[in-house]
Formats: C-alpha cells, sequence, structure tokens
C-alpha cells in the first residue's frame, strides 16, 4: 500500500509515469502479471491490486497536491530530486538485465536506443494536434473506445506521461469537464475502454518481459531515461529566468544538487525493498 501511495502521489509529476515508479519500486512484474493472470488466482490478485490502488488512491487525493505545490513554487530543486529519483531507478534495471545474462550487447543498446526514442518523440507530438473529444453519436464513442486503449498504453508502459497523451488526444480539458458535471456516460464508456486496454496489452507485455527479458528491459531503461526528457522540457528550463544572474544560479545550483542526490538515493534505499 505504501508502494501504491508513492506511485499515485507521483502520477502528477511530468514524466514520472505510475509505471515507471512501480518498475523502479519493484512492482512492475507482479502488477503485469495479477492482471494478465487474473483468473487463475482471482482472490489473490483482487487482494494484491486493491492494496495497490487503494495506496494509489490516497496518493492521488493528498500527496499529489503537496507536490503539484511544490513544483508550482520551487520548480528548480524539486524537478532534480524527481530526476535524480528516476535515474536512482536504473541501476536496479540494469541488474535485472545483467541477471537474465544480456550484460553490455549491441543488441541491447539498440532497443535501448529504440525506447529512448519512443518516449522522447512522443514528448514532442504538438498537444490537441488530434481532437477525438469533439463531434456526437455513434463515431464519437467509438472513438473514445479507441482512446481509452491508447490511454491504457500510457498507464501500463513506464516511461510515457498519461496526462501528456490526454493532452496530445485533445482530451484533457474534455475529461475534466466530463468530471466536474459527472457525464457518466462519458467517462464510463472511456474507463471501461481504458480497462480493456490494459487486459489486452499486459498479455503480451507478460510474455515479451518472460520471453525476451533483457530485450524488454533494455527498452524499458530507453523509456524510463527518455522520461527525463519531460522534466527538463516542462519544468526545468522554463524555470531559468531568461535574465538569471550568478546570484540565482549559484543557491539553485547547490541546492538542485542536494535535492538530485536526495531523489537517487531515496530510489537506491526503495529497490532494496522491491522484494518485500
Amino acid at each position: 500500500m505504501l508502494k501504491g501511495f508513492i506511485i499515485g502521489s507521483s502520477m502528477s509529476v511530468p514524466g514520472v509515469s505510475g509505471g515507471t515508479m512501480a518498475i523502479l519500486l519493484g512492482i512492475y512484474d507482479k502488477l503485469i502479471g495479477s492482471i494478465s493472470n487474473f483468473l487463475k488466482d482471482i482472490k489473490g490478485n483482487t487482494i494484491f491490486l486493491m492494496k495497490v490502488v487503494i495506496g494509489a488512491g490516497v496518493g492521488i487525493g493528498s500527496l499529489a497536491f503537496a507536490i503539484k505545490w511544490l513544483l508550482e513554487k520551487f520548480p528548480f530543486p524539486v524537478s532534480f530530486f524527481f530526476l535524480g529519483a528516476v535515474i536512482g531507478g536504473i541501476p536496479a534495471l540494469y541488474k535485472r538485465i545483467k541477471k537474465e545474462g544480456g550484460g553490455i550487447r549491441i543488441s541491447a543498446g539498440i532497443y535501448f536506443l529504440l525506447g529512448l526514442a519512443i518516449v522522447i518523440s512522443i514528448g514532442f507530438i504538438p498537444t490537441g494536434n488530434i481532437e477525438i473529444s469533439g463531434g456526437t453519436g455513434f463515431a464519437h464513442y467509438l472513438m473514445l473506445l479507441v482512446t481509452g486503449i491508447i490511454i491504457a498504453l500510457a498507464l501500463v508502459l513506464p516511461g510515457i506521461s498519461t496526462s501528456h497523451m490526454l493532452l496530445i488526444l485533445g482530451l484533457y480539458d474534455s475529461m475534466l469537464l466530463a468530471i466536474t458535471k459527472f457525464d457518466v456516460v462519458y467517462i464510463g464508456i472511456l474507463g471501461i475502454s481504458t480497462l480493456i486496454g490494459i487486459f489486452l496489452i499486459t498479455k503480451p507485455l507478460e510474455w515479451l518481459m518472460n520471453k525476451y527479458t533483457y530485450q524488454t528491459y533494455s527498452m524499458i531503461i530507453g523509456f524510463v531515461l527518455g522520461s527525463t526528457s519531460e522534466i527538463f522540457r516542462d519544468k526545468i528550463l522554463p524555470a531559468i529566468p531568461s535574465n538569471a544572474e550568478m546570484s540565482w544560479w549559484i543557491p539553485s545550483v547547490i541546492v538542485s544538487a542536494i535535492t538530485f542526490i536526495l531523489g537517487y538515493l531515496g530510489i537506491i534505499s526503495l529497490s532494496r525493498f522491491s522484494n518485500d
């Protein structure tokens, strides 16, 4: 539940997806397995998933607001804290590749670069270019069904920001409006299609993780590292004043270096409890 709490509270941070944090905390494999093999152990999988969901729900409803406030007030040092946290999880992922006999290979490098390129390229897609939220009737709800499956991809795959995907699809504002107006049909179709998408994606993903472990994890490292580009682009770079002088740079760099190290060490410490 504590790990679910951390996953939920971090989802408001740009570049830190729920999937990324689940990997860093060592429960990603179990989450995927619990969903894809749900019917094999309904009671056990339900208990495990409920623990994570309850923890994530509490995290979204409480600490997420504090993190959002901190990012707005102190974007530079706080962003470096999460940058350190993301990078701090990479050694644990590399150990998984090494354990599978992968190590440093040319093929692993290719999969890493592919994952890196996918996440970075998604980040540069102009938001609102694809408009799905407009229109009415059957075609509109059919597109919502397809959109839910796309959102499921962002939820399941690490390094891909769900909020950014909603902005790309032109659904961010309409989804907020649907929640405030309590549009049961809109939210219901999107929610059901997202669940369908999650169940469709997790089975082949689990197969890839078991059959081609080091290739899949090489790509996941690319996903995770690529997600840091969003932190730089959306938070760190805009936080630098256009007329920044040494009086701003020196304390900002010192404090940010400290927060980066704290984030890095924090995730390294948490990764030691990956099997708990």
